[in-house]
């Protein structure tokens, strides 16, 4: 079991990294679509984050980009 105070700053690092994220994708800058990715993790945990992202992409999609892959990598 995770202590209130980790919970709380895993939230504030996701939700800064999908801030970030958003605010480089309207900047020319690369790799903004990782950070919102990253902070999506960061914010729901892996799982449900996978299956989050799942819904979204939908299921080809997801097998093709090996989305699950690369969040079990982070």
């Amino acid at each position: 079991m995770k202590k209130p105070e980790l919970i709380t700053i895993h939230k504030i690092i996701g939700v800064t990294l999908i801030l970030v994220g958003i605010l480089s994708y309207v900047l020319p800058v690369p790799g903004s679509t990782l950070l919102v990715v990253l902070g999506i993790v960061w914010l729901l945990g892996r799982n449900k984050a996978g299956r989050f992202l799942k819904k979204v992409f939908g299921e080809k999609v997801f097998k093709l980009l090996k989305i699950k892959n690369a969040i079990k990598k982070i």
